[in-house]
């Protein structure tokens, strides 16, 4: 008779305790099922040439950031499954010698299939992905897009 409260005095101790456990162990281990990707962008344009850079999504604006030649700007996040779009966007501002040129930097649709570390250097004549198989920024099948005022209006 004594062993049925002993029995629901554990279930209760182990119910209380339950939820601070979980947490502990979500703080050390990724419980999310997507995973965090992470962006890197490097000033490849020239040397002595410095890099403004200004990165947003719908949701997020990360702020203005100025990079030397061969620095490099870092941000990450998880994509959005409940987008209404069904994707992620981030797209970059990139300003060197006074001319502004944009690219998406990450875009689901696009990016998907590759890493979850995409790095980037911001080259002249257009962004290079690091290939890494070769560990050279040579994947530079990419283009900066073509000016949009409204696009403009909001980067800066």
């Amino acid at each position: 008779m004594m062993v049925e409260p002993n029995i629901r005095l554990f279930m209760f101790c182990v119910l209380l305790l339950l939820p601070s456990n979980l947490m502990a162990i979500s703080t050390k281990i990724n419980l999310n099922p997507f995973p965090r990707i992470h962006v890197y962008i490097k000033n490849g344009v020239a040397k002595g040439t410095n890099l403004t850079l200004h990165c947003k999504s719908k949701d997020d604006d990360l702020g203005v950031h100025y990079l030397n030649y061969q620095e490099e700007y870092t941000f990450s996040f998880h994509y959005n499954v409940f987008a209404l779009q069904g994707y992620t966007l981030f797209f970059c501002g990139f300003t060197w010698n006074h001319i502004l040129h944009w690219f998406e930097i990450y875009n689901w649709k696009r990016d998907r299939h590759f890493y979850t570390h995409m790095r980037w250097s911001i080259q002249e004549n257009s962004p290079c992905l690091l290939n890494h198989a070769t560990n050279n920024y040579d994947i530079c099948d990419f283009a900066y897009n073509q000016s949009n005022p409204k696009l403009l209006y909001n980067l800066y």
